[in-house]
């Protein structure tokens, strides 16, 4: 009996393991086959179903599954069978054509819409022999769909309405399949016949369609002009509602010209503008120092075949998880704290055990215990989770043995990658779990680094260019790189696209963030103008007007803030501030790194505009606190561990950052520098320059570098320059920007006179330039 009994567990137990391995392959299959193939595959069928039939029909080959078909396709639908085929292609063509694969893309109303039109067809057809059909001419008119449907109506409201009710239906089935309505399919009707006779027979109202182009070219003179008084002057300002594109000149050309007499009598007066002259200079300044080609370039992507291949997956085995969670245990247990471990995460630096208290314990006693539990598991640090967000569990993360390298490539090629539908998605990493991390920076708007020195920011900054270097084309993004250090971001340069070339002088840095600050000012003008809110919006009205200037998004980067913070505090906080404030509805965002979180560099008012943050390791708690308001990252490994703080979060996510090494920046940095011509790069270095010196002299106009002024230019302060460093028998920007009164960027650049004409010398480590000679200043640069 007791065999028997054991051969009968036995057996069940081989039937429930068997019955398990079958869920888990079902399981797996379901889940290896995503949404859109399911999709693609049964279009693919349909497809296929519909050249099958077309091969039936018109060749008469078929074998006897073939013949039994092609009877009942006869049977239901008569001699509407060539509608089937164009039917199922319809459908087929239309699942594969969408680009995204949700339930509204390909909505029932389209497939239904496209079955009324069958079923009118069929309708239609059999009206004829409806009469006369007999059994056995079953296959002739609308076949047994047909016959009914007909029949139905036809005793229902007789024969006249029957046939108007299939009219209507075939017509509803057209407006739902092409998502059309009455009033859109007759006035598109009526525009495209009009416009077709008058292109036929010429009529007289094609004579002055030129003249609304020379109204175009130029509209930027009454871009902002107030709305005029109703006289002859109503035809100029046109622009300010909607300036007209090319095609809806020819679409519409006489509901918006009143008439030709009535055109003929401004024609002289768009010559002599008297108002529009101060409006003329506060438009046209942004554009000078924003070289953005109105052209788009068809722009190839790099592929991810630039990147290095995935590295094996680190992490522990499953016998030293084992050992660690009974360790944990027990230590918890001597402490008198009831506790087990109930799942274990195993990410590429440390590995996440997920201990569930008994009823009772307290969370803050296993917060005490933290150094304990480190000593008895011999690790370097570990850190506490309590609680873990959404779970009722504290997590326990225990550095690995060997951190495992997260590289670019595993990153983009994951499905979470792909599935993100962020506008500028940066790569950050994998998490404890392993699971690939993606930010959106339009989300975050911008984003602040720090760490200590080596501990991976400059790596995660390089990883965050190159991830949207490969996925963003010089159309759709534009970048400003700060470097101080010129060391980490030199290698970017002559990429197309870089507004402007590395900016490595620290004298620099406030010129461009002014330009910047004033690039934010423009755009809201823009946007206000044109009624957009932000440059998503912006951008949907500018693929429906070709007259909108292009607007791609602005990425600021700066790669060490504390040097910035020691030249010119007051400037750089004031600007940065006020484009974290403003900037990101208009499509500008900063990210902002510093191995020096100190509280004189990370400012109250910057960590107030920079929710989003991530700290590397750093030495002490303070330092954790200066970046993220609480501990954390002083018991981080260093290597690109990091912990994200996302803005809509106060909860810390643990990440492995992307690893990216110099041989794949310079890949993805030479193929952009060969997509883009060698005209275009040199115009980007001279806007560039032009638009550093345009933003330190305050000018709206377009000018040359400080040493190539004009004599009267030059000669407005360098005598006084002069005298003064004479006086004081020393030379400094400082000085000269106290008792002249002028910016710093200007300042700096009456030293760099000072110094090629041989008043001062060379700089000296920050200390003031030595007077060489005194003298008067030069009676002319001529």
């Amino acid at each position: 009996m007791a065999s028997r009994s054991g051969n009968k567990a036995s057996g069940k137990q081989r039937t429930t393991s068997n019955r398990s391995r079958k869920g888990k392959a079902r399981g797996a299959w379901q889940v290896a086959l995503r949404p859109e193939h399911q999709r693609e595959l049964f279009a693919i069928g349909l497809i296929l179903l519909a050249a099958i039939t077309i091969i039936f029909v018109f060749t008469g080959e078929s074998g006897g599954l073939g013949r039994l078909y092609l009877d009942l396709v006869h049977t239901l639908f008569g001699a509407g069978i060539f509608f089937v085929p164009l039917t199922l292609l319809v459908i087929g063509i239309a699942i594969l054509w969408q680009e995204q694969i949700t339930d509204a893309s390909l909505s029932g109303a389209n497939v239904l819409g496209t079955v009324l039109v069958l079923l009118a067809m069929l309708g239609l057809l059999e009206v004829p022999v409806h009469d006369i059909l007999l059994p056995d001419r079953m296959n002739e008119g609308g076949g047994l769909i047909g016959y009914w449907l007909l029949e139905l109506l036809q005793l229902a409201i007789g024969r006249i309405a029957a046939v108007m009710v299939i009219l209507a239906l075939g017509l509803t089935g057209l407006l739902l399949t092409f998502n059309l309505t009455v009033r859109k399919l007759v006035l598109g009707m009526i525009e495209r016949t009009t416009a077709f006779w008058r292109m036929l027979w010429n009529v007289p109202h094609r004579s002055p369609l030129p003249q609304p182009t020379a109204l175009q070219r130029g509209s930027s003179d009454v871009l902002f002009v107030p709305p005029p008084q109703t006289s002859v002057d109503d035809i100029v300002p046109t622009p300010i509602a909607a300036r007209p594109t090319r095609a809806s000149l020819f679409q519409r050309p006489t509901p918006e010209l009143p008439s030709p007499t009535a055109k003929a009598a401004p024609l002289p007066k768009p010559p002599t503008p008297t108002q529009p002259e101060p409006v003329q200079e506060v438009v046209q300044e942004p554009l000078d120092g924003f070289e953005l080609s109105s052209v788009r370039r068809a722009w190839p992507l790099p592929a991810l075949d630039l990147l290095l291949e995935r590295t094996a997956d680190g992490g522990i085995t499953d016998e030293e998880r084992r050992l660690k969670a009974r360790v944990i245990e027990e230590t918890l247990a001597s402490f008198k704290v009831e506790a087990r471990v109930v799942g274990v995460n195993t990410g590429p630096a440390v590995t996440q055990f997920e201990l569930q208290p008994a009823v009772g314990v307290k969370v803050a006693k296993i917060l005490t215990l933290e150094r304990d539990l480190a000593l008895a598991l011999a690790a370097q640090s570990i850190r506490i989770e309590a609680p873990i967000p959404g779970k009722n569990v504290v997590g326990i993360e225990i550095p690995n043995s060997a951190i495992a390298m997260v590289t670019l490539r595993e990153v983009l090629d994951s499905e979470e990658y792909e599935l993100h539908r962020g506008r500028l998605k940066l790569p950050l990493g994998k998490d404890v779990s392993g699971t690939p991390v993606i930010a959106d920076l339009t989300k975050m708007p911008h984003l602040l680094v720090a760490g200590a020195t080596g501990s991976g920011k400059s790596v995660a900054i390089n990883a965050f260019l190159c991830g949207l270097l490969l996925k963003h084309t010089p159309d759709e993004l534009k970048f400003i790189l700060i470097d101080p250090k010129m060391v980490e971001m030199i290698v970017y340069n002559h990429i197309p696209h870089l507004l402007s070339p590395v900016v490595t002088e620290v004298e620099r840095v406030v010129p461009t963030l002014k330009w910047a600050t004033r690039e934010m000012e423009r755009r809201y003008k823009i946007f206000a103008h044109n009624a957009c809110r932000n440059i998503d919006s912006y951008r949907q009205l500018a693929r429906k007007r070709a007259d909108l200037e292009p607007m791609p998004y602005i990425v600021i980067v700066i790669d060490e803030l504390a040097d910035l913070m020691m030249m010119a505090a007051d400037e750089v906080e004031t600007y940065i501030c006020r484009l974290a404030q403003m900037a990101r509805a208009t499509g500008i965002h900063l990210i902002i790194a510093t191995q020096r979180p100190s509280v004189d560099v990370i400012t109250g008012l910057i960590k107030a505009n920079f929710p989003s943050r991530i700290a590397f390791a750093v030495t002490s708690q303070v330092d954790s606190r200066v970046i993220l308001d609480m501990p954390g990252a002083e018991h981080l490994l260093g290597r690109g561990d990091m912990l994200y703080m996302a803005a809509d979060s106060s909860k810390l996510v643990r990440i492995q950052g992307t690893y990216v090494a110099d041989r794949e920046v310079e890949r993805i940095v030479e193929f952009w520098r060969n997509a883009a011509p060698p005209a275009e790069t040199n115009a980007t270095e001279a806007a560039g320059h032009a638009r550093t010196v345009q933003a330190a002299t305050g000018s709206n106009e377009f000018k040359p570098p400080a040493e190539f002024l004009s004599p009267a230019e030059q000669d407005e302060l360098l005598p006084q320059a002069i005298a003064l460093v004479s006086q004081h028998q020393r030379a400094s920007a400082s000085l000269l920007q106290r008792r002249l009164r002028i910016g710093y960027s200007k300042a700096q650049q009456l030293i760099d006179l000072l110094e090629q004409q041989g008043y001062v010398g060379p700089a000296e480590g920050g200390r003031s330039r030595e007077v060489l000679r005194r003298g008067e200043p030069p009676l002319s640069s001529t």
